[in-house]
């Protein structure tokens, strides 16, 4: 199935602060999900099927790629690349 993948920093930021559940699946603090679009692995926040429209609204939402059957994988952070990350991001915004 080809997806779309999106990525918003506002949303990756409160991904990092807070534990999340989507549609009852409980997604731990620190974890990343990465996709490896074009041979390179780009850090997303939302994939939705190939041309359907994003679930969330948040206003800095942007395609990152598409691809079929992409590589996907999720990374552990550790306290303090959470915390890094974390600042270095509102910083940029």
């Amino acid at each position: 199935m080809e997806e779309d993948f999106y990525f918003s920093k506002k949303q990756f930021i409160k991904g990092l602060k807070m534990p999340k559940s989507i549609d009852g699946l409980m997604m731990k603090r620190g974890d990343v999900s990465l996709a490896k679009i074009n041979g390179e692995w780009k850090k997303y926040t939302e994939s939705v099927p190939r041309g359907r429209k994003p679930l969330s609204n948040h206003d800095d939402l942007v395609l990152i790629g598409y691809g079929n059957d992409v590589e996907i994988e999720r990374e552990k952070l550790s306290q303090e690349q959470i915390e890094t990350l974390i600042i270095e991001m509102e910083n940029n915004q």
